[in-house]
This record gives C-alpha cells, structure tokens and sequence, in this order.
C-alpha cells in the first residue's frame, strides 16, 4: 500500500521529464508563414542540438514548399555575411534552390516529389524564442496592417521597430521638440496638421544605443507612408523629415496624396518602385516653390482619372501586367532627379524628365504610325 503512492509520484516525475526533455533538444513550432502546393505540412520541429528545422509534410504529387524563416529563430551566417542554408529531401541534399532575403528574415523555396515526406534545413544559428515572438508579424505586415487602419485626420504616427534600445526625438509644426527613448517596437501618435494656406512639417531623429541590432522607422498618416528610413551601423541613427498631409484640406491633400496606380501596379506602398516616386516626391519636388507648383497642377489632373485606373488593375491582371510593363521608362527617367538639390536644379532637371517622357510616350509612337503610313502609302 505504501509501494501505491510513491509509484504514482514516480511516473509523475518521469511524465514531467518526459515533457521538458524534448524542449531541450527540440522545440515544437506551428507558425511558419508558409505556402505549400502538391501536399500538406503535418509538423514543423526545431532542432536545437543540429541547428535544424525539421518540416514534416503529406506530399500527394510534385510540388512545393515556399517558406519564410525568421532570422530570430533560424539563421545561416558566417560572422555578419549570410550564407545558404543547406537542405536535405529524405536525407539526400538539395543542390539549388531560390530564396529571398531581407534584413530579418529568408524566404526558401523547396521543390519535392511525390511520397517525400521530411524536409531539413539546416543553418548555423537556431535561437530560443517563445511561440509569442516566433508569432509576431514581420515588419512589412506590420506596417501595412497600420496603413489599413484610419488615423484621425491632422494627426500622423511614428513607428519604431528595433530589436535593441534606442532614443531620440521628435518635432512637427503642431508639436513641441520631444524626447523619446525606448527599447524594441513601438508607435507614437503625434499632431501634423496641414490647414489651407500652410503647409506643416516633421522631423525626428532616433539613435539605436548599442552596436548590433537594427532600426527601422516609419512616419504615416493618412493611409500612406510619408517617410522612412533604417539602419543597422554600429550605434546607427534614422533622420527623417516632411510634410504633414491632412484631408482636412483639399488643396493640399493631393500633393502628399499617395500614386494609386503604382501602387496598383507592384502590390504594395512598400514596393520599391513606389517608395522611388514617393522619396522624388518629397525629398526634391516638395522641397522646391517650381516643385510644389508642378505637383499641385499634376495632381488636379491625376487624381480625376487615377482611381479609375487603379480600380481597373486590380480586376484585370492582364491590363496590371500593361500598366507596369509602361511605368518602367517613367521609373528610369525619374531617377535624374534624385541628383537635383536646389530650385534650378529640380526645374532643369525636372523639364529635361517632361521631355524625355513625352519623346518615349508621345513622339516614338507618333513616328511610329508616320512611318507605317508612309509604308502602305508607297
């Protein structure tokens, strides 16, 4: 009877063991951002011993697994350079495979076959981290959950994202010089408000406070990015500056208004083709009386016929793939003004940009049909 107890304890004990080990050795994952075709993920296990992360799949026909791996769970470096990851199908190496890197995390693409069922990739690096970090959205969704949410109108906010401590400040028209310091994420909630008649203005620069790490910082407002910047330097910081926009205001408003056609066209205000025409916009022409002027007459004609044809892109992929395939000459020229830093500057190099746009998308069509005319005519 004594025996009773003290056996019930001991499988207990041995139940408890039984529990953490594995979490020593390997830690359970259900939170991958993965897309997968020609089968089904049954199970993701992280390696720790063998710097691994272990996919365990229902492949039913070839396929794939496109994965994205956080760079605070798994990673593959040698010193600050990466390198590739190596990957194994049932045991036999993967010889290529594509990938896309950002700064924190890697998006790999494995093909496999029918009846393939473990997939392993291997690093240098697996990290310890609760399911609640392994969770968090990377930046990018981060930021474009943000521009889906409506700011009240004259207020716009900073975003700081950072895996380390940081500080600095911050300043707008409406806003008195603020200090700030922090450590990881966080958002900032700030008055800029632009009336009829004045235009307000940002500034805020923010200093990461140790040698690794990065910082990226984001200032939004009206659904849309204003400004951004990021740094990874030892003991980096971020400086940015603008324009406040407010839809209080319908002079000004489309001025900082977003392109809603290249934003159509690459998917995303994040895009970089995007961010080219934004950073031309505020860093060149808005700073300049000639480039405020133009923006304001360009943007009473845009903005009438824009929507429309943002709208169009999104139901015709074909028409997208159109659009696109005509912003390219636009996107190649416009990068002459990021040389331009002063009035006459954005005004040379800003009517040389209307000419060369006009010869590619008016003059060689035009010569184009002459040439076909005078063809069948003779």
């Amino acid at each position: 009877m004594i025996l009773k107890p003290v056996f019930i304890i001991a499988i207990a004990v041995a139940a408890m063991i039984g529990v953490m080990v594995p979490s020593v050795f390997a830690q359970q994952f259900d939170d991958f951002d993965y897309t997968i075709r020609g089968g089904e993920v049954l199970d993701f296990e992280l390696d720790s011993e063998n710097t691994s992360l272990l996919i365990f799949i229902d492949a039913r026909a070839r396929g794939e697994l496109i994965i994205t791996l956080p760079r605070a769970v798994i990673d593959a470096k040698i010193g600050s350079e990466d390198i590739d990851f190596d990957v194994f199908i049932r045991g036999m190496q993967l010889t290529s495979y594509d990938e896309t890197i950002t700064p924190y995390d890697r998006t790999i693409t494995i093909p496999f076959k029918r009846s393939n069922d473990e997939l392993s990739i291997v690093g240098t690096h697996i990290f310890s981290q609760p399911a609640a970090t392994v969770q968090t959205q990377s930046i990018d969704q981060t930021v474009q959950s943000e521009l889906n949410e409506k700011i009240p109108d004259g207020q716009a906010k900073l975003l700081i994202f950072s895996d380390t401590e940081w500080t600095g400040a911050f300043q707008s028209s409406s806003v008195d010089f603020t200090e700030i310091a922090g450590q990881n994420d966080d958002d900032i909630l700030f008055e800029c408000n632009s009336t009829f008649g004045q235009q307000a203005m940002f500034g805020t620069k923010i200093q990461k406070l140790t040698q690794d790490g990065y910082l990226e910082i984001f200032v939004i407002q009206n659904q849309e990015i204003v400004s951004q910047g990021s740094t990874e330097a030892n003991f980096g910081e971020v400086y940015l500056n603008g324009n406040c926009i407010s839809n209080s205001s319908s002079v000004l408003t489309p001025v900082g208004g977003g392109c809603l056609i290249a934003t159509a066209a690459y998917g995303s205000e994040m895009a970089p083709q995007v961010q080219l025409l934004r950073e031309i916009r505020d860093n060149q022409l808005l700073q300049t009386e000639s480039g405020s002027a133009f923006m304001g007459m360009f943007n009473d004609v845009y903005y009438t016929f824009s929507p429309t044809i943002a709208d169009m892109q999104r139901e015709s992929p074909m028409f997208k793939e159109a659009i696109k395939l005509g912003l390219t000459p636009l996107l190649s020229t416009l990068a002459i003004m990021e040389n331009a830093d002063s009035e006459s500057e954005v005004l040379g190099l800003g009517l040389s940009v209307i000419a060369l746009n006009l010869g590619m998308y008016l003059g060689l069509p035009a010569f184009g049909i002459l040439r076909l005319y005078q063809i069948r005519k003779n």
